[in-house]
């Protein structure tokens, strides 16, 4: 795979993330009121029933995948929703305001105008705020921008 399409996918899939915010918080928020099973009951072994410990272990693990409504299964998604929280977070409010608007379903035309800025820097701070997502993704292991195969050459 070429260089720049490793990086390509990479940024790819974080702005499906940043687009789908609302559905991945919604699928955790899902999972996690999901009652859990039970431990043991094997046969041959003790039943041994803590509901009170079994909920709390399942809720300090993190999740490993969820699927949204559309299909897309996204793993590792609180990871995920850490990284989106932090840019807003740390962006200054008028390129937070922006980015939230646009990742809600508006183009860059319609950012601009809701957020008095002209196209060129809406695509401007997008271009900035993938970038850093993108760091982040990477950080946390989450995503590549340099195929196994080059980082051995």
């Amino acid at each position: 795979m070429k260089k720049q399409d490793v990086r390509n996918k990479a940024y790819r899939l974080v702005e499906k993330v940043l687009r789908n915010q609302r559905g991945i918080e919604r699928a955790v928020k899902e999972a996690r009121l999901q009652p859990g099973g039970h431990s043991g009951g094997c046969a041959g072994h003790a039943f041994v029933s803590d509901p009170t410990a079994q909920q709390a272990v399942r809720l300090a693990t993190e999740l490993r995948a969820v699927t949204l409504d559309d299909g897309w299964t996204l793993r590792s998604p609180e990871r995920w929703l850490t990284i989106v929280n932090h840019l807003y977070a740390e962006c200054p409010a008028t390129e937070s305001n922006a980015m939230r608007y646009y990742y809600s379903g508006h183009n860059a035309v319609e950012t601009g105008s809701h957020c008095a800025m002209d196209e060129s820097t809406v695509y401007r701070i997008r271009q900035e705020f993938r970038h850093m997502a993108t760091e982040l993704a990477c950080q946390y292991g989450l995503v590549r921008v340099v195929s196994a195969e080059e980082l051995r050459a």
